[in-house]
């Protein structure tokens, strides 16, 4: 059986910045498509550190499987160059729900919870990253 993908991103590269915004309601097979995608991204970018703002403003929730699947797909980025993260969540209900998914990033990276996406991207420029141009941003 073959699930359809639920839950929709978008990727924005703002170098040194990935921008990864997250709407609905997500299953599994919403992150491997995420995952794929970010992969191939990561192939053509040049060498050296980058961060994610990742805008969850839109995002409803998630399967179980998603959080799972969410920690690899973190986990791969740290070992393409990400080296700072910092999420913006629509309440804190949603930070939450991704308490443990934090946690574990904050293992790995610096990062931040910001509660909105100019805190985001005021955090990220005091980490050294900030993208010459925030076209897309909605800061």
């Amino acid at each position: 059986m073959h699930l359809r993908q639920h839950g929709r991103y978008e990727l924005h590269w703002q170098a040194p910045v990935l921008l990864v915004r997250y709407e609905g309601v997500w299953n599994e097979q919403a992150v491997i498509a995420l995952h794929a995608d970010a992969c191939a991204l990561w192939q053509t970018w040049p060498p050296g550190p980058w961060a994610m703002l990742s805008d969850a403003t839109h995002w409803d929730g998630g399967t179980p499987e998603v959080f799972e699947r969410w920690t690899a797909f973190f986990q791969d980025a740290v070992r393409h160059g990400m080296t700072a993260v910092t999420d913006v969540l629509p309440s804190h209900f949603h930070e939450l729900l991704v308490r443990e998914l934090a946690e574990k990033a904050a293992r790995e990276a610096r990062h931040h919870t910001s509660h909105s996406l100019a805190e985001a991207w005021g955090w990220l420029a005091t980490q050294g990253f900030e993208p010459a141009s925030k076209a897309g941003a909605n800061v």
